[in-house]
């Protein structure tokens, strides 16, 4: 996609935007299905408010993140797939992304941190066949965020001991 362009988009679904995890302030989302298409319009004169369609910055998605309100799309450019560079296209082995069941992929936001994510499961494999059907290759990806949180735990332990054991080929204490 280009800046100020237009493209038109055919086979796609629009529905009410839910009011817990919305991906816009708008009351209707635009969802991508398998078969949607975009396309440029290379002679279109339609006049359009460029605030009506935006994605969100990192930091913004990273403000968001553990709050149930608005999730944002996000669009980065590929920088690695399973650790392979983009300058050559990279050979994604079907088989073995079955049996690790993920994708690992770097995705770069504008002039922003590079992020891992990991497409899993059904996701990687179509990921995978939809990767290989491209013939240049692909090097921008969306990304719709369904659920941000930041797992950080702490775990911590107390325990009383109540003997310790000695003259054993290994010394142990029970709690």
């Amino acid at each position: 996609m280009k800046r100020g362009s237009v493209y038109k988009l055919n086979n796609f679904y629009g529905s009410s935007n839910k009011s817990v995890y919305r991906v816009s302030s708008h009351a209707v989302t635009v969802s991508f299905s398998w078969n949607s298409e975009l396309s440029e319009l290379l002679d279109n004169t339609t006049p359009f408010d460029e605030d009506r369609f935006r994605f969100h910055s990192y930091e913004e998605f990273e403000a968001n993140r553990d709050l149930k309100g608005d999730l944002y799309d996000v669009v980065g450019h590929m920088k690695l797939v399973n650790g392979q560079s983009l300058t050559e296209r990279p050979v994604l082995d079907e088989v073995a992304i079955a049996a690790a069941r993920h994708v690992l992929v770097h995705v770069q936001l504008h002039d922003g941190p590079v992020m891992k994510l990991y497409i899993w499961d059904q996701a990687a494999k179509e990921f995978c066949l939809k990767f290989k059907s491209y013939e240049n290759t692909p090097t921008v990806l969306l990304v719709t965020t369904v659920n941000t949180k930041l797992r950080r735990r702490l775990f911590e332990c107390t325990a009383t001991i109540d003997d310790v054991v000695h003259g054993s080929p290994s010394s142990s204490i029970s709690a």
